[in-house]
């Protein structure tokens, strides 16, 4: 029995680990393991016997890991899912003049600037922004590059997790819709040719 319970906890940490939807971390979920089934088969020649039923097959770690993995896998996809994305702060030091160039560069990438303030005794402004952590690649160099090296390099650090608002199984079914967003084909494999549709 204790093979067992450490086999569900592996299942259910692997499960928890890589979500169904992009292999993401999954938080906040609570699982409850309600009941447990197992296939029997009858046992030849020993009708008397109480132990007369055996399970069809033997029950091993790795059958419990990967059936309590793929079981939790697709209960989370029973549910409404959505993914997060996460967010850095970035903090930074910008002259006036390179104001312009950094505010830009920050709505292009999704950033939001949450304070500026005037740094004592300097014509600096100290800026505090988030960004999403996707956009955050490549942004040292635009900054210096966009402002002509009037905004010091950011200092990044992870500051939350956001629920994304898209639905990540929508898919266009009015016309207006396949207008505005495209078709989305289901080609089936390309390495294969073989058409899924």
């Amino acid at each position: 029995k204790q093979d067992m319970r450490e086999s569900a906890l592996a299942g259910f940490q692997l499960a928890m680990r890589a979500g169904p939807l992009c292999e993401e971390p999954v938080r906040r979920v609570a699982v409850i393991l309600e009941s447990v089934e197992i296939a029997v088969t009858k046992r030849p020649s020993e009708s008397d016997n109480p132990k007369q039923y055996r399970a069809a097959k033997d029950i091993t770690g790795g059958i419990v890991v990967a059936a309590l993995r793929s079981g939790i896998r697709c209960a989370l996809l029973t549910r409404p899912a959505r993914l997060v994305e996460g967010h850095l702060r970035l903090t930074l030091h910008s002259s006036l003049a390179g104001l312009g160039s950094l505010h830009a560069v920050l709505s292009k990438r999704r950033g939001k600037v949450v304070t500026d303030t005037m740094v004592d005794g300097t014509d600096l402004i100290r800026i505090t922004a988030t960004i999403p952590q996707a956009e955050s690649f490549g942004l040292a160099p635009e900054l210096l590059k966009k402002s002509s090296g009037e905004v010091t390099a950011p200092e990044l650090v992870f500051s939350r997790w956001e629920v994304l608002d898209e639905d990540p199984f929508w898919i266009p079914t009015t016309e207006e819709e396949r207008e505005d967003y495209g078709e989305i084909l289901m080609n089936g494999d390309l390495s294969t040719g073989l058409d899924n549709n």
